[in-house]
């Protein structure tokens, strides 16, 4: 299947089992692709809001929970 057309096709002969698994999965697939936007606008935000004085080293450690 390469066409929006055959893949309409393909799917009005879907079982209701078979459609509510496809809902499902366009779901998930739908997350997945919003969620690096998301993870972008939030690092976005995150750059340069450390406290005064803290260093990376610092901030490393914590993140790998050595503090």
């Amino acid at each position: 299947m390469s066409t929006i057309t055959e893949i309409e096709n393909a799917i009005e002969k879907l079982s209701a089992a078979q459609m509510e698994q496809l809902a499902e999965w366009l779901e998930k697939l739908r997350v997945r692709r919003a969620t690096p936007a998301r993870v972008e606008g939030w690092l976005e935000r995150a750059r340069g809001a450390a406290l005064p004085g803290e260093t990376t080293a610092r901030i490393m450690a914590l993140t790998r929970g050595e503090e």
